[in-house]
């Protein structure tokens, strides 16, 4: 009788020790065992074979004779197999040199994807907006696209995503604001293009 106990009380803690599992919160960033210094955050706007384009939102005031034009960092970064365009990320190097005319150029040593919540009665992620809006309605591409703002509007069935072109950032640059209809996920540029 006390060997049969001391099984059930083994099995018991066996149970509830390997039952514990961790949950992740909507809208909370997922774990990640990247390294603990900040990495390149950024959304990814362009994708070419093992390689994403990231693009930071947050913008350097750079200027020289008198004109002032906003720098947002931007870098081409390698060994990355599988991130879509849209998706918030944040990269760590592999420490080797970085080639450094605009946008940058690195190798990739891990990766985070941060996916944002789908807001209540949308259809599509926020990821998937965006990458319905990196080429304009008439067809031309925006040189290098800088999402600033992402948002949906249930009321309507839209999202509104707002972005500018950092190749040509400056001042008098007006913010490009596109709507994408709320249908469904729309096919990655990448894939797109291979067709």
């Amino acid at each position: 009788m006390a060997s049969r106990m001391i099984v059930l009380m083994l099995l018991i803690i066996l149970i509830l020790t390997g039952c514990s599992v961790q949950v992740q919160k909507e809208g909370e960033l997922p774990r990640t065992d990247a390294p603990k210094e900040k990495g390149f955050t950024g959304y990814v706007v362009d994708r070419k074979e093992n390689s994403i384009l990231v693009v930071n939102s947050e913008h350097d005031e750079i200027g020289t004779n008198g004109e002032t034009r906003k720098y947002y960092p931007a870098k081409w970064f390698s060994n990355v197999p599988d991130s879509q365009i849209g998706t918030y990320v944040e990269v760590w190097t592999d420490g080797s040199p970085e080639v450094e005319p605009y946008p940058g150029r690195a190798r990739a040593k891990s990766i985070a994807e941060y996916a944002a919540a789908t807001p209540d009665g949308a259809k599509i992620s926020e990821a998937d907006a965006i990458r319905g809006r990196i080429y304009l309605s008439d067809g031309k591409e925006i040189s290098l696209p800088v999402i600033e703002d992402v948002e949906f509007h249930a009321d309507k069935g839209i999202w509104t995503v707002r972005m500018r072109d950092a190749m040509s950032a400056d001042d008098n640059q007006a913010q490009i604001e596109l709507e994408v209809r709320d249908v469904e996920p729309v096919e990655s540029v990448q894939e797109q293009k291979s067709e």
